[in-house]
């Protein structure tokens, strides 16, 4: 697919000669063949394992449940599976990253803004499914064997088969105006119907991410164990998250309830700049956290020199300063706009439903937005991005396999928390003007302001042996 919008967008005059039938069904062949084949290996590994068990106990035979039963450890079939997965994940991953690369600088010769918006339409909806499934598969199988007791394998194993298999009807459809526009000729309803059932959902949501946050925040605080850049800079985003969630969601549960369905413009300027400035805050904390991780592997003898504490409080400022200026650039950009209502009938003031409100072409606005999301997002994620490059280049030269185990291990959870958190970015802020309903809007706008927040304590409590550990002590401590 991403192949097909290449085609379309940098050679459409070429696109129905390249992309006829029969390309199109090599090009499918060629994908279940190579699908057969790596599962075929796999399979074959496995099966010649010795099992201290006849019958796998588990909701289907994945590959690092299975693997968890053999009587050994099988170092080899745990490498064999991080290479099949570097080649069914990284691969297409890469192909893709090159393809959206000459993509983009197509688009940007395009000399009308209605064409650039029309070139990222075409390619909306299938970035966002990429993102998502590349995500959740990154999620499953780019981590150390698991540490995780059985029934926490089973529920992520239940969690990513269900999930990833929905997301390509879902974003298809709140993402694609043809596909919208055949749902409402068939009649499907609003989502405003469903108001209460959302806001016993989200508030359920809302105490979750606050105890998990505070908790972790309390957990970093009290354990001297945990006393180490990388969790000074969790703590950190545990409490931006904390801070960006009661901003936020206390007034969207109000308009779900029906109590107050309104906001000042005042008070919508307030919750937009605290919104903004903790949101690219959060995502350059990652970018250090990303940075701590490749000074501890790549650099270990150098560690506690290079990040002391003077230089976390830096990078943590310098993430906040960064915040606060494009805040600020956002907002007076924002609020010096006409609008045709005093009042903005939102969730929360994002950025694109208050713009739609504007009585005047937001034009300029857009592109502004479109700037500022590609610097405050694709940057500090390409940073991450080499930081891993360079951190899987230093892994592969560790001779142990329990040094790699033990080098993955340190960065499972971060990455984690980095491919969902870009995700949900990208997929919010890295398109054209929207062109779904007000009510479609809000969902989404919803979904990943609450989402999002409950990530960073669920992973790192579910993946992190020492937050876990810590989290024990902590308890056992108020029992004694």
């Amino acid at each position: 697919m991403g192949c097909g919008r290449y085609v379309a967008i940098c050679n459409p005059p070429h696109y129905s000669v390249i992309m006829n039938w029969r390309v199109c069904a090599m090009l499918a062949f060629s994908v279940s063949a190579t699908g057969f084949s790596l599962s075929l290996v796999q399979a074959v590994a496995i099966s010649r394992l010795p099992f201290c068990k006849a019958l796998i106990e588990h909701f289907f035979p994945d590959v690092r449940p299975v693997l968890n039963l053999a009587c050994a450890t099988p170092i080899i079939n745990d490498i064999l599976t991080l290479i099949i997965s570097l080649l069914a994940i990284t691969g297409p991953a890469t192909f893709l990253f090159i393809s959206y690369i000459f993509i983009i600088s197509t688009i940007l010769k395009i000399a009308s803004v209605e064409g650039w918006k029309k070139a990222f339409a075409t390619c909306a909806s299938h970035l966002t499914v990429v993102i998502v499934h590349c995500g959740c598969a990154s999620i499953a199988y780019f981590k150390p064997k698991s540490e995780n007791s059985k029934d926490e394998d089973q529920l992520i194993s239940v969690t990513y088969t269900v999930i990833t298999p929905l997301l390509n009807p879902a974003v298809y459809s709140l993402r694609n105006k043809e596909v919208q526009d055949t749902l409402q000729r068939v009649g499907f309803s609003s989502f405003c119907e469903h108001q209460f059932t959302l806001f016993i959902m989200f508030f359920a949501l809302y105490m979750l991410t606050l105890a998990g946050n505070i908790i972790t925040v309390a957990i970093i605080s009290l354990d001297h164990h945990l006393h180490t850049p990388m969790y000074f800079f969790l703590s950190v985003l545990s409490a931006s998250e904390t801070v960006y969630t009661v901003i936020i969601i206390p007034k969207m549960l109000c308009n779900l309830t029906g109590l107050s369905q309104s906001i000042s413009l005042a008070g919508c300027a307030t919750q937009m700049f605290f919104f903004i400035t903790l949101a690219i805050n959060n995502c350059f904390l990652l970018t250090a956290m990303g940075y701590d991780r490749y000074v501890a592997i790549c650099h270990p003898l150098r560690y506690t020199v290079i990040m002391n504490r003077r230089v976390c409080i830096q990078l943590v400022w310098g993430a906040c300063g960064i915040g606060l200026i494009v805040a600020m650039t956002q907002v007076t950009s924002v609020f010096r706009l006409p609008f045709c209502a005093t009042k903005v009938a939102h969730f929360f003031c994002d950025i694109r439903p208050v713009m739609k409100l504007s009585c005047i072409d937001t034009t300029v606005n857009e592109i502004l937005t479109l700037i500022i999301s590609v610097l405050v997002i694709l940057v500090p994620m390409g940073l991450v991005f080499i930081s891993y490059i360079l951190i899987i280049s230093t892994i592969l030269k560790i001779a142990s396999a329990e040094g790699r185990k033990k080098a993955f291990a340190t960065c499972a959870s971060h990455l984690t928390v980095v491919i969902v958190h870009y995700g949900c970015a990208s997929i919010a802020y890295l398109k054209p003007k929207s062109e779904n309903s007000k009510g479609e809007d809000q969902l989404i706008s919803v979904t990943y302001t609450v989402i999002t927040p409950l990530l960073n304590p669920v992973v790192y409590t579910l993946r992190n042996k020492e937050a876990k550990e810590a989290l024990l002590r902590a308890i056992g401590r108020k029992l004694s």
